[in-house]
């Protein structure tokens, strides 16, 4: 009788040592920040809030954060509800919001811990085409000095993170009309100069000359960075909409990158469209995202489980 204790016991014992570790690699997503712009506001939560972080605190349906405009054009919602609208000029136009406090960053603590980025919007009066790529966009952690308190464009700073450089246009000006980007250098500009950036990787299966983007139609960007084994980053960029590239998507990733000055922190998120000739004159963004995946720790997860499980095993002899 004790060896068929002992053996149910050792039974129970591992087979809960095996749910523990399935349940160690279910994620627990999170929203940080989903706007639509109900309250027909981009200006709150003001800093030094900078977002409500998971929490509709003014209970309007949506997690808020603040923007700041800079450069030509102006930014604002276009009612409640939104959409928020971007217009841009003869020179450039900087968009930036903080998804988090300062201090509060998301932080892709454990291997495959990741935050995702979704930017729907929609655009007019889309150029013909042209060969750059000026819409930019940058996904960082930004040092505390160079968060905005009032309208302008991020300075020259220290800022860790990934980016798209992106060609656009209704028919496609290049090959390398997607491309992912990493920060180079100790510090500079967020987004002005193209050499503060590295390239990592442009998007496969793009040729001059394949369908664009359209006037009105809906595209969504879905921007994912994961922390991977051996405190390395794997980075995933998509956009989907209206027969892009003839196929309605274009994707890029690169996998095992060595994170800038070892950072897994992200809190910012900003948009910079270099003129309305090599761009839109008007962007429209419809849903402003950012989901935090935290994966528990295994080891943590399997000791509560085996002391529970003894527990249990004990109150029945």
């Amino acid at each position: 009788m004790k060896f068929e204790y002992c053996s149910t016991l050792a039974t129970r014992l591992f087979a809960g040592a095996l749910a523990c570790c399935s349940l160690a690699t279910m994620a627990n997503a999170a929203i940080v920040v989903s706007d639509t712009w109900r309250d027909g506001t981009d200006t709150d939560p003001a800093a030094p809030a900078y977002s409500e972080n998971g929490v509709d605190s003014d209970v309007d349906g949506d997690v808020e954060s603040v923007w700041y405009e800079g450069g030509g054009g102006t930014l604002d919602p276009v009612g409640a509800g939104g959409p928020l609208r971007g217009t841009v000029s003869t020179s450039s136009s900087s968009w930036t919001t903080y998804f988090t406090p300062e201090g509060n960053e998301v932080n892709l603590a454990n291997t495959g811990d990741s935050v995702k980025v979704t930017w729907a919007f929609s655009m007019d009066a889309i150029n013909a085409s042209n060969t750059s790529q000026n819409l930019r966009i940058a996904l960082v952690d930004s040092p505390a000095a160079s968060r905005l308190v009032a309208s302008g464009a991020p300075g020259s700073d220290a800022y860790n993170g990934y980016g798209m450089f992106i060609n656009m246009g209704q028919t496609l000006g290049r090959d390398s009309a997607f491309r992912l980007m990493e920060r180079s250098g100790a510090s500079g500009n967020i987004l002005s100069s193209s050499g503060d950036w590295a390239t990592v990787a442009d998007a496969p299966g793009i040729s001059t000359g394949n369908a664009g983007y359209t006037d009105g139609a809906t595209y969504t960007l879905e921007m994912t960075i994961t922390r991977a084994a051996g405190n390395l980053l794997d980075v995933t960029s998509t956009m989907t909409g209206a027969g892009l590239n003839g196929t309605g998507s274009v994707s890029v990733s690169s996998s095992g990158l060595a994170p800038n000055n070892g950072s897994f922190l992200f809190d910012t998120f900003s948009l910079r469209p270099s003129n309305a000739v090599t761009t839109a004159q008007v962007f429209d963004t419809s849903l402003f995202q950012v989901e935090f995946t935290a994966i528990p720790e295994p080891a943590s997860l399997v000791l509560v489980g085996l002391s529970g499980l003894a527990l249990i095993c004990r109150r029945q002899r």
